[in-house]
């Protein structure tokens, strides 16, 4: 397995020489995935289709991230999982700030601590950290409002991991769910893959 590199200004050309690469290519027998934005995938497809002959487009696919997971996800086991929407989120937080409302000393059952709550744990897994790392660091710290503040925190994120696990799928552990398993997977063995459109990542701790 390579890694290259094709940089360039903005309008160089960096795309259309991934689509006509990918156009020399699309006979061969490798499969060929083109990974893109969510907002960039169906302009990409519509160029993929333009680049290629329309009978061997079937070598070569344009996937988001998420797609992706769902992909591995299948091929691993888990699709009889639902994925949860923000609405059921919102009504999951709601559900354990109104059940533990005597445990929590800042957050309260209000319609701005939920979607508190929903950010706070969306960048939280968004940066892999996990409930063990809040506790860690509650326990370090001799800042007795953090302390109180982490506390909160702490209860809403291990009751809300409680309730999902194994039922649903959050969309903010697609991507670990992605990495941790693709491995296992055959769809992609061998595969050429390209990343293109995407302005930055952020980095998780797996």
């Amino acid at each position: 397995m390579s890694l290259r590199i094709i940089y360039g200004k903005p309008g160089t050309g960096k795309s259309e020489f991934c689509f006509k690469e990918i156009a020399n290519l699309i006979d061969k027998e490798k499969k060929i995935y083109m990974i893109t934005p969510e907002q960039f995938s169906f302009t990409a497809e519509k160029k993929l289709m333009e680049a290629v002959n329309r009978d061997a487009v079937l070598n070569a696919e344009v996937v988001t991230l998420s797609r992706l997971a769902y992909r591995v996800i299948n091929e691993i086991g888990g699709a009889n999982k639902t994925q949860i929407s923000k609405c059921g989120k919102a009504m999951l937080i709601y559900s354990i700030l109104h059940k533990y409302k005597k445990d929590l000393k800042f957050l309260g059952k209000s319609d701005e601590n939920i979607e508190l709550s929903m950010n706070t744990i969306k960048e939280f897994k968004k940066h892999g950290v996990t409930i063990e790392n809040l506790k860690e660091e509650q326990e370090k710290t001799e800042d007795n409002y953090l302390k109180a503040k982490l506390s909160d925190m702490i209860l809403i994120y291990e009751k809300f991991e409680e309730q999902i696990q194994g039922k649903y799928i959050e969309d903010t552990d697609l991507l670990t769910i992605l990495s941790q398993n693709v491995e296992q997977t055959n769809f992609i063995k061998d595969s050429i893959i390209y990343l293109d459109e995407f302005a930055g990542f952020t980095r998780a701790r797996i």
